[in-house]
């Protein structure tokens, strides 16, 4: 077993060998500044190992990894690990608040009716949902990490809400895509 010290002490990655994989498992407090990732680190690289994800008044983590994977890639044994906020939310306080009409969804996954749209959307969280002839996904616009949702890519608009930008994803209720072409049309891809 490893471990691994998060946010100046704030939190800790404990890694355990099964065999021939590693289970990561994450525990942070929850500061309400935003949302984190988790990174693994090893001979000046990072491996994403997830996002934290609210769970009983903290955030947390967990992930199963193939030791072979973390070998070819250099970073086992790791020599760290480290919690990076890759969303603050407005003013990084407590009081922040969803957009009014919306709820945070942490586990996006859970909505889609695609095993592969599931599997891209598994280690997103803390995007905002608005439920509505369907339901409809906003990910913060960010143009210094990963597009959210890489299968969908044609799919999304850019939207300001509340005076930010934010990716959105339309979705029937049976968590198919929707190519919505104006607020007033909407193509189906499945029904």
């Amino acid at each position: 077993m490893r471990q691994f010290e998060l946010a100046d002490g704030r939190g800790r990655l404990t890694l355990c060998e099964e065999g021939n994989r590693v289970v990561a498992t994450a525990r942070m407090e929850d500061d309400g500044r935003g949302i984190y990732k988790v990174y693994l680190l090893g001979n000046g690289s990072r491996m994403l190992l997830g996002t934290l994800a609210p769970e009983q008044g903290a955030l947390t983590l967990r992930r199963t990894v193939s030791l072979r994977a973390l070998e070819e890639q250099r970073l086992w044994p790791p020599s760290g690990a480290e919690a990076e906020l890759s969303f603050s939310f407005s003013g990084g306080t407590r009081e922040a608040v969803p957009l009014r009409g919306w709820r945070r969804e942490d586990c996006p996954a859970r909505l889609m009716g695609d095993r592969l749209l599931a599997e891209s959307a598994k280690c997103l969280g803390g995007m905002l949902c608005r439920r509505e002839d369907g339901f409809c996904l906003a990910f913060p616009y960010r143009e210094d990490c990963a597009f959210p949702l890489v299968p969908l890519f044609c799919f999304a608009r850019v939207a300001k809400l509340d005076g930010r930008r934010f990716f959105l994803f339309d979705f029937n209720e049976n968590g198919c895509p929707i190519f919505r072409i104006n607020d007033a049309e909407k193509k189906h891809t499945s029904k």
